[in-house]
């Protein structure tokens, strides 16, 4: 999991990044509220982010946010407890509000909760490549790969029955329902592995189907 870590306490930035780090996430770290909103692009899973940031308000890089992913996932954290404030905060769609100061336990606990489905989206290809089911994006290495409809759903089936063979009918039935588009199919697995950065994974086995063989 990918955490974009936006808090201008130094010393608290640091502690939180080390810890997340150790527990095996991965951490994009910002002090800056005008910093944080130029790196915001990127697809993180999860935003941790402070209200009182330096030359930005941290609702402003919420809503920054919530413009380019609506369902991102997006914790405040912060000394302001004005129900004003929280309330503006929830209205934005943020999934938690935690006051300072906290306890980091209470970061991980409620982190557990949201994401604890969260594999059911992120499939991982190979080391360096993963598939986002609901976002119908590849990532490689930290560059998004966005794919039409009718690629997302091929490489859907594909990696939900990774290390076997689909049936060119299963590939149909998935992509393109009871109206086949015949002669397609083929067609449309040489654009996906054009597409895909990751090494030739998607194998074919005569004229019976295709899988992705790592």
């Amino acid at each position: 999991m990918k955490i974009f870590l936006i808090e201008d306490n130094r010393d608290l930035n640091q502690f939180m990044t080390d810890t997340f780090v150790k527990i095996g996430y991965e951490v994009v770290s910002c002090c800056d509220g005008q910093k944080a909103f130029d790196l915001v692009n990127e697809l993180y899973d999860l935003y941790l982010v402070d209200i009182n940031l330096p030359n930005l308000n941290g609702l402003e890089l919420v809503k920054k946010i919530k413009t380019i992913k609506n369902d991102a996932k997006v914790f405040i954290i912060s000394g302001d407890d004005n129900i004003d404030t929280i309330l503006e905060a929830y209205n934005l769609g943020i999934n938690d509000y935690i006051k300072k100061p906290f306890d980091l336990r209470e970061i991980l606990a409620k982190i557990n909760v949201v994401f604890e489905n969260i594999n059911q989206n992120e499939i991982k290809i190979t080391e360096d490549c993963y598939y986002f089911c609901d976002e119908r994006v590849v990532k490689f290495k930290g560059k998004i790969i966005k794919l039409t409809k009718k690629e997302s759903k091929l490489l859907d089936i594909l990696v939900k029955n990774m290390g076997k063979m689909v049936s060119t009918k299963d590939i149909e039935l998935a992509v393109w329902g009871e109206n086949f588009e015949n002669g397609h199919t083929r067609q449309l697995v040489s654009k996906l592995k054009k597409i895909l950065p990751c090494d030739d994974i998607i194998k074919n086995h005569s004229s019976n189907g295709y899988g992705i063989i790592i």
